[in-house]
């Protein structure tokens, strides 16, 4: 074994744990935001409407910053790219709390998207490249880690929120926390390889596209759970508020299990045989959380349409990775703001769609969305 080798695999572990905090501070500081967006309204005095603009340009900023990530990627590497993105993301969080107007907040959550976004290429393409040193599937094991930081994230905003903790001072200290152990985590990451010359950005065409297209109905399932599954509870099936979180809690908890077992599946079986199947359980999991009868059947329901995506967007991300000849990042990137339109496009139809048929019929689009996934893997994984 050449003495590159035996370095690289000597730093693996290290690696793997580095990454594996990055996925986990990044999950844990984005679901803090969320749980405390009502004590952010509240502060600049936002109405529902302007609250969907504010979320309208947070969304713009996301996609914008996937191609600035794969940029930085290519020509500083994951590791230095996670500590720019996350330090404008940390910074953008701090300043989000401390807004007095709407503007201010604007600005700030445009930022704070872009930032994660670029931690977002950043983790997959340090992911990848872990990936190719173990000779093995990683990525969903590290998918896992941004599962259980959105979880850990939540139940922080929900405790400081419920011991009246003022948002300024939760978010603040949240970001600071979550800049330092990131730029500590960051030295234990692996560079890739020198890619000088090489294309920062690839469009998203032939099997990139159908990736994409993968990535899209994914997000647009996943985005739809997360937004609406404690809502068709409560509405629905008449579910107690503690009962219809749970719903989500169940959801978000069986995401992250499916990722801790999904590596050992991808090696066994293949992202082509893996991700068909995920596909029929993800819609096996949605009709019975619409369909089925009573309350429980429904919790059980999302559970299973968890377990069903948990392992698409590893699968997707990491394929994409290996296709064509230029760098990861700019592959996974390209994918990436496909599947982002899908995570915007699904909750905004389903809303839409709401009002005039009901949220139940609504949400019946999962189905299609999730056997499309089965039908569009064998071209795509192949």
């Amino acid at each position: 074994m050449s003495a590159a080798r035996t370095a690289e695999t000597v730093a693996l572990p290290r690696a793997r744990a580095g990454a594996a905090a990055m996925f986990f501070l990044t999950g844990a500081l984005f679901a803090s935001w969320a749980a405390r967006i009502p004590a952010l309204q509240d502060n600049v005095g936002a109405s529902a409407g302007q609250l969907g603009v504010a979320f309208a340009a947070l969304n713009a900023g996301a996609v914008g910053g996937l191609p600035a990530g794969a940029a930085l990627v290519v020509r500083r590497g994951s590791p230095a790219a996670l500590r720019i993105g996350f330090a404008v993301f940390a910074a953008a969080l701090a300043a989000a709390a401390f807004s007095a107007s709407l503007g201010v907040l604007v600005v700030a959550l445009v930022t704070m998207a872009a930032g994660n976004s670029v931690v977002d290429v950043a983790m997959n393409a340090q992911g990848v490249e872990l990936e190719r040193r173990a000779e093995r599937p990683l990525l969903s094991g590290l998918h896992a880690g941004h599962s259980l930081g959105v979880l850990a994230g939540g139940l922080v905003g929900t405790a400081a929120a419920a011991g009246g903790v003022d948002v300024r001072v939760h978010l603040a200290v949240c970001a600071a926390t979550g800049l330092v152990a990131v730029q500590i985590a960051a030295g234990a990451l692996a560079r890739e390889p020198d890619a000088e010359g090489a294309p920062a950005w690839a469009w998203p065409s032939g099997r990139l596209l159908l990736l994409g297209a993968l990535a899209f109905l994914a997000f647009l399932a996943e985005g739809a759970a997360n937004d609406r599954s404690a809502v068709h509870l409560r509405r629905e099936r008449g579910a107690g508020e503690g009962t219809a979180a749970a719903a989500f809690t169940g959801f978000a908890l069986a995401l992250a299990v499916g990722r801790l077992a999904g590596d050992r599946l991808l090696a066994r079986f293949g992202r082509g045989r893996v991700v068909r199947a995920a596909g029929l359980v993800a819609a096996a999991g949605g009709a019975l959380a619409l369909l089925g009868p009573g309350i429980g059947a429904a919790m059980a329901g999302w559970a299973v349409l968890g377990l069903g995506l948990a392992l698409l967007a590893p699968a997707v991300l990491g394929a994409a990775a290996r296709v064509g000849d230029g760098p990861p990042s700019s592959a996974i990137a390209a994918v990436t703001i496909v599947g982002y339109l899908g995570s915007f496009a699904g909750p905004a139809a389903i809303g839409a769609l709401a009002g005039p048929a009901g949220l139940t019929t609504a949400l019946a689009l999962l189905l299609p969305a999730c056997l499309l996934v089965t039908l569009l893997a064998g071209r795509a994984l192949r």
